[in-house]
């Protein structure tokens, strides 16, 4: 069932560039109440925060985040419940890759991947799940649904992201938690190669919305929708 989502209060993890601003844009849009968090990007976050007010978003707010680094998420969880007073959904959408093989990548290339894709998120959410009301929406890969050439690393991270998915719905029968997984997309991360962020972003909000019909603990497929349908 579709619901309306002015004044929902969501937060999108790397906001400040590629699929993570085109989610914030779309929920502004919708007329939710966002926070924008970024790694390095100060200025493109807070330009991005000026376009969702004018897109018609109740309240935007920037803040700084390194999933690595659990300081940083303590300090966003008290953001969110000192600005928005709890959190009605939760984009886990923040990421970092290294395109270099698996015998390539050095110890601290795995560990960051590791600490960002996998365990910043599982950390991210442990610290909202108290704020939190409806939905968790995690961006994973479509490279978790099939064999992939992907770099082995960041493959191993959004296997797990998507089996933290599934066991998290089962424990939280409540909330609804569901892995949306973009095939390559045009960010920066793929030199600008593949599905606009914008297709990316309009399914995680009709899946916020219920327009997109998932149970949770389930998977949506963007090569389902690389039309831009959403049947």
């Amino acid at each position: 069932m579709a619901i309306d989502l002015a004044g929902k209060r969501v937060l999108v993890t790397g906001a400040s560039l590629g699929i993570g601003r085109e989610t914030a844009l779309a929920f502004a849009a919708a007329r939710c109440r966002v926070a924008l968090t970024y790694r390095e990007h100060r200025t493109e976050a807070e330009e991005a925060a000026r376009r969702c007010l004018a897109l018609g978003a109740g309240q935007a707010e920037v803040i700084p985040l390194d999933q690595s680094d659990e300081r940083t998420i303590v300090a966003l969880a008290d953001f969110v419940l000192d600005r928005f007073g709890g959190l009605d959904v939760l984009v886990n959408n923040a990421g970092v890759i290294s395109w270099r093989s698996f015998r390539e990548q050095t110890p601290t290339d795995l560990e960051e991947q590791v600490g960002v894709n996998l365990l910043g998120v599982m950390k991210l959410t442990w610290h909202l799940l108290p704020l939190l009301t409806d939905t968790v929406i995690t961006v994973g890969s479509t490279a978790s649904l099939h064999r992939s050439r992907t770099p082995p690393t960041y493959v191993a991270t959004k296997w797990g992201v998507r089996g933290f998915v599934k066991a998290l719905a089962a424990e939280h029968p409540g909330l609804r938690v569901v892995a949306v997984h973009p095939t390559v997309s045009a960010t920066r991360m793929n030199d600008m190669r593949g599905m606009s962020p914008e297709r990316v972003a309009d399914v995680i909000v009709r899946v916020a919305a219920g327009e997109i019909e998932v149970e949770s603990g389930g998977d949506v497929d963007l090569r389902d929708y690389e039309d831009g349908s959403v049947d």
